[in-house]
């Protein structure tokens, strides 16, 4: 085993090097850069770092599928509107002036005369003003959301991605949406996967697996969920990332942008689930999915969130460890640790999917069985 790791380190240093940088930030770090400072230095001397990248290079030339162009987030649409405010002030003294003549008498009798008055002046007439604007108009008749129908000869491509919660979810689609014809599912999702995990490097690897993916799925749909390993405070590049700090929001929003732009370069629609409630409170759930709320607003209308809370939570979307079944039995829903849920959960996940296909005309709906 440890002849393995060795050779390990000498085969892929830059690797040890995104290692090192996410060791806690003490006596652990210095020691795992001297170590990969040290191991990388030999491999390169010896250039098995370069025969590794020339085979690589060999394989990515070799590679069939399209490597898509990322997206550019879309900018809503901003018209001006004009609108006239009426001229209340001359109303209201042309009210005045009409008033004062017909309370005037035709005849006066046993009256004194009244002193001349000089003629009251009346102040220039006020001309309408034009207030312009800027009013933002999202036409919802402009996009539909299914570009095309899933059958039987032409089934819809569906691409899964995210992390172990969406291996947990994924694993559910493949019984409940899998029978079906009219529907195919690729499930990507990645254990101990996250966009603040850094054992693998976003630009190196996870990007260009996005792109890969992508050009070889063609998704229509694509469905994330993500959010497990987001809490563990990771370091990237030596800099510490505390959860709920400003600089993980910032890093969050980021990648989430980065991830969709990819996820979506084919013209598919992503539906991206929250991530769940979990037991421990420590798991800043919520703001997680202000997060995740925010940039898929920002793709409308080519992208919307979905509530997970609505299977996997009580009837005030807050967490819960069992489930009720329609007979009455209770079974468990959510796994002894409190972040990953049952085949139950994931079955009910899959279920709320399919209404979802069946309601923004992805597919058809399925005839009631007998």
């Amino acid at each position: 085993m440890c002849f393995f790791l060795i050779f390990g380190s000498f085969l892929a240093p830059d690797v040890i090097d995104i290692w090192a940088s996410t060791q806690k930030n003490d006596f652990r770090r210095d020691l795992a850069k001297e170590w990969s400072d040290s191991v990388g230095e030999m491999s390169r001397d010896i250039k098995i770092n370069e025969i590794r990248e020339f085979s690589e290079r060999i394989l990515d030339s070799s590679s069939s599928e399209e490597l898509l162009q990322p997206l550019v987030k879309p900018v809503l649409t901003i018209k001006e509107v004009t609108i006239p405010i009426k001229d209340e002030i001359l109303e209201e003294n042309d009210s005045e002036v009409r008033t004062e003549e017909k309370s005037t008498p035709s005849r006066i009798e046993n009256v004194s005369p009244l002193p001349t008055i000089a003629p009251t002046t009346l102040p220039p007439p006020v001309t309408a003003v034009a207030i312009t604007t800027t009013t933002t108009f999202v036409d919802s008749e402009s996009f539909i959301k299914a570009r095309r129908m899933g059958t039987v000869d032409d089934p819809l491509r569906v691409l899964a991605v995210g992390d172990s919660l969406m291996l947990d979810f994924q694993y559910g689609l493949e019984r409940i949406l899998e029978p079906r014809k009219d529907i195919n599912i690729e499930g990507r999702g990645a254990l101990g996967f996250g966009f603040t995990v850094p054992h693998w490097d976003w630009e190196d690897d996870v990007i260009p697996d996005y792109k890969s993916m992508v050009g070889r799925v063609r998704p229509d749909v694509v469905i994330a969920m993500i959010g497990a390993n987001e809490f563990q405070g990771y370091a990237i590049e030596g800099e510490d990332l505390k959860p709920g700090s400003f600089r993980w929001n910032e890093v969050l929003t980021e990648r989430a942008h980065d991830a969709i732009s990819y996820w979506i370069a084919d013209g598919a629609y992503l539906y991206w689930w929250t991530t769940p409630r979990m037991s421990d409170p420590s798991y800043l759930t919520d703001d997680l999915n202000s997060i995740w709320d925010s940039v898929v607003s920002d793709w409308h209308p080519k992208a919307e969130m979905v509530d997970s809370m609505k299977v996997l939570g009580d009837e005030d979307g807050k967490f819960r460890w069992n489930m009720e079944m329609l007979d009455g039995s209770i079974i468990p829903l959510r796994k002894e640790h409190g972040v990953h849920f049952f085949e139950v959960g994931a079955d009910g996940l899959s279920r709320q999917f399919e209404e979802i296909l069946e309601k923004d005309g992805w597919v058809k709906g399925r005839r009631p069985s007998s």
